[in-house]
């Protein structure tokens, strides 16, 4: 639960740091953090909202764009009564597609990495791809198109070594599993057929000549038109990773969002992994859970 207020120092006391949570996800944002400390020794001055941190097993850079101070402990540290403060920071070099933008973004036949660039983040995408048109009016999120964009592609973002990396859904779901976390399935379970058909869309288009283009059809599902899209992309949009499964474990904070672990002889991927220390009254507990699923490709 290390939280520094500088790269490599200064680093915050342990026993300020109430709790700790670090979350992975194969987001546009793929790393965020949460903490509570106590507000002694003016830890609040240094916790402002904009001010960096560095934090993780990783020890990346963070940016503070939430606190919430509570109402008092009650217990008193000397004179002063004693209160906490949650803190929200995300990746600091993605941070930026969170926000509203202050003009349009409006691109053809350009790269995702340069489109990650163009709304505001600065960290490079390995494994990029082409996307025909991309666009994000002036005070919206890019964050929400750029998930379109990665939808459309089948594809998503995966940090890993400190650099992100494009990778396909179908390309994920084939990774070697890291461990085998048990042959008996006693994880928390989520499956219905009948939720699928209607959260995972079949989609449709029209193309330059007025003609109907179609992606997958071969269930009866919700149908929502995508404009301008090909028949690729209209396939692509209804191959999307379905949670499953929910695990609870001790810490392990080297699984990360977009790994494959093993769960009773079916491989699974970590859609989303939050890893967590808390501090209760001397005493420090880890744990770790984390979100699975499976590539569902709508036929």
């Amino acid at each position: 639960m290390n939280v520094y207020l500088r790269e490599g120092g200064d680093q915050l006391p342990t026993d300020v740091i109430l709790k700790w949570v670090g979350r992975s996800d194969l987001t546009p944002i793929p790393r965020s953090l949460e903490f509570t400390v106590k507000l002694i020794d003016g830890v609040q001055e240094k916790l402002k909202v904009g001010a960096s941190v560095w934090a993780g097993r990783e020890n990346l850079r963070y940016e503070i764009v939430k606190s919430d101070r509570a109402q008092p402990l009650g217990q008193v540290q000397g004179k002063n009564q004693q209160q906490a403060m949650k803190v929200t920071a995300l990746l600091h070099r993605c941070a930026s597609i969170a926000r509203p933008l202050n003009s349009a973004v409006i691109l053809t036949g350009t790269t995702l990495g340069a489109i990650y660039r163009a709304c505001g983040a600065f960290m490079p995408v390995t494994s990029d791809f082409a996307v025909p048109r991309f666009t994000c009016f002036k005070g919206h999120q890019p964050s929400y198109p750029l998930a379109q964009a990665l939808q459309e592609e089948g594809a998503a973002l995966v940090l890993r070594n400190g650099s992100i990396t494009a990778m396909r859904l179908t390309d994920m779901a084939k990774q070697a599993p890291l461990a085998d976390i048990g042959q008996v399935d006693s994880s928390a379970k989520i499956e219905s057929e009948f939720l699928q058909l209607q959260d995972i869309p079949s989609f449709y288009s029209v193309n330059d000549s007025a003609a109907i283009v179609l992606g997958q059809m071969g269930q009866t599902r919700r149908v929502e038109f995508m404009a301008r899209a090909d028949e690729r992309q209209l396939r692509n949009a209804s191959c999307v990773l379905v949670r499953s499964k929910t695990v609870d474990s001790n810490i392990c904070q080297q699984y990360q969002a977009g790994d494959v672990l093993r769960v009773a002889g079916e491989n699974l991927v970590i859609i989303t992994a939050a890893h967590a220390f808390e501090n209760l009254e001397g005493a420090q507990e880890s744990r770790s859970r984390l979100w699975l699923g499976k590539l569902i490709n709508a036929q």
